[in-house]
């Protein structure tokens, strides 16, 4: 399926996949915690303390080992797909490589023994829509809107309508890519 998809508003990338039967599989959690907060003072009986505010994520690290019909034996390491699968499972795994790089990201597992699909929502946005573009009209805006005269109402506007514009195509493209790859 090696092809190569031109999106509007993103650089090109190569679509890379693998079918195979799980050989064996694996699955670890990381936990990680972070906090900030708390301190203060106090004098003579009157002070105040600042609250404390802890919050915790949990990445699930997938490894799964497919035997292609073919016999090759390939190893894939996943980051919060947190597959359902089992030894002897057929499942597709994808991923894409910008053209011009040399390394890619996944975004997508087939599982078809279970008629089960898991997607990277966040890669899946990325593949599509480069938010640097994004981000540089948001401010260009910004700053347009400070300027509190005609053309630099116009010029905000603009910029709102072109990120909104972008984000639909991003997404209408992004839609029709994975019913193309639901229907393969």
């Amino acid at each position: 399926m090696n092809r190569i998809v031109k999106p509007t508003y993103q650089k090109a990338f190569e679509v890379h996949q693998f079918t195979g039967h799980v050989a064996e599989t694996a699955k670890n959690m990381e936990t990680k915690v972070s906090g900030g907060g708390g301190g203060g003072s106090s004098y003579r009986g009157s002070g105040y303390t600042a609250p404390v505010s802890i919050t915790s994520t949990t990445v699930v690290h997938d490894q799964v080992f497919l035997i292609s019909p073919e016999g090759k034996e390939k190893s894939f390491q996943l980051q919060d797909f947190n597959l359902a699968c089992r030894s002897g499972n057929e499942l597709t795994i994808y991923w894409y490589i910008r053209v011009g790089s040399s390394t890619g990201k996944y975004f997508c597992v087939n599982n078809h023994t279970t008629e089960k699909e898991y997607f990277s929502s966040s890669e899946a946005k990325v593949m599509f829509l480069n938010r640097a573009w994004i981000l540089l009209l948001a401010i260009l805006g910004m700053v347009m809107l400070f300027q509190a005269n005609t053309i630099g109402l116009l010029v905000t506007a603009g910029c709102v309508f072109f990120i909104w514009r972008m984000i639909k195509t991003a997404k209408t493209e992004r839609l029709a890519f994975f019913d193309e790859l639901r229907n393969r």
